[in-house]
């Protein structure tokens, strides 16, 4: 993993260094995670040195990033990088390598559906569309401003729910906004639907954020522990009685074959 290389900064602000700055504490910590670039394990009066804060204030920052699971605290007492840096980096380089992945399939599958076609990444409790592919020849195009949607009102967000229960309580926690008359706000129904998305294999979002615009999304998954878990979704968007009317089933079938695709390359492009 790469940790940027930043400047020295000049982090105290008074006779202790103490400051309490959101911004400062958020440089500070930077500063402190790049410090372990050089040397694997570190303890306060080394950082507090390195950087030139008082000790008091690296104590704090080491303890606050060790709670987070950034850094781990050694035997010893000091400190080294935690396996959550590890979790986020390979979340990062799969994130990047999936967009590369994915996007023959979401061309050649536009081009069958003549519609428009998603893939989508959790963000937080929102579902974030990484890439887009257009279905161009349409009279009626989605609105590309789109980009960024609560998890709970898209077919996305529900495959990715539909297998991640701590993601699920984080949307509840949230609360179930409505957008449309059709937004499931209601948590059992919410659950329920959830639960049809784990036995068929496939989410469908009819009308719940936009006006007459509808989806139907299936997983893309890679091993982890011996089982696939789902880390994308490729959803086709379009208007509803092009979706979920009569070419429904034809939708389900391309949009699933072509998940299984990405996630079958995804996986060779990881060994």
């Amino acid at each position: 993993m790469t940790v940027l290389s930043l400047p020295p900064l000049d982090l105290d602000t008074g006779p202790t260094g103490d400051d309490d700055s959101p911004l400062r504490s958020v440089s500070t910590a930077v500063a402190v995670l790049d410090c372990f670039a050089d040397e694997a394990e570190l303890g306060a009066t080394r950082v507090a040195t390195r950087l030139g804060i008082a000790k008091s204030t690296a104590c704090r920052m080491l303890a606050a990033l060790a709670t987070g699971g950034l850094l781990e605290r050694t035997g010893s007492g000091r400190y080294r990088l935690g396996l959550r840096l590890f979790e986020y980096g390979q979340l990062a380089v799969d994130r990047l390598m999936l967009r590369d992945v994915a996007l023959p399939a979401m061309g050649e599958l536009r081009e069958l559906l003549r519609e428009t076609i998603q893939l989508g990444v959790v963000v937080g409790t929102d579902v974030l569309y990484v890439e887009r592919a257009e279905a161009a020849s349409m009279n009626v195009r989605f609105r590309s401003e789109h980009r960024r949607n609560p998890a709970h009102s898209s077919s996305a967000g529900r495959v990715l729910a539909a297998a991640d229960p701590a993601l699920v309580t984080a949307i509840l926690e949230r609360g179930l906004q409505r957008y449309t008359p059709f937004t499931v706000v209601d948590p059992l129904r919410y659950r329920q639907i959830l639960a049809s998305t784990r036995e068929q294999g496939y989410a469908t979002s009819r009308e719940e954020f936009e006006p007459g615009w509808s989806s139907i999304a299936a997983p893309i998954t890679l091993t982890r522990g011996g089982r696939p878990h789902p880390v994308a979704a490729l959803s086709v968007v379009a208007p509803t009685s092009r979706i979920l009317g009569p070419r429904k089933p034809a939708v389900v079938q391309g949009v699933r074959r072509a998940a299984a695709r990405v996630s079958a390359d995804l996986e060779r492009a990881r060994s």
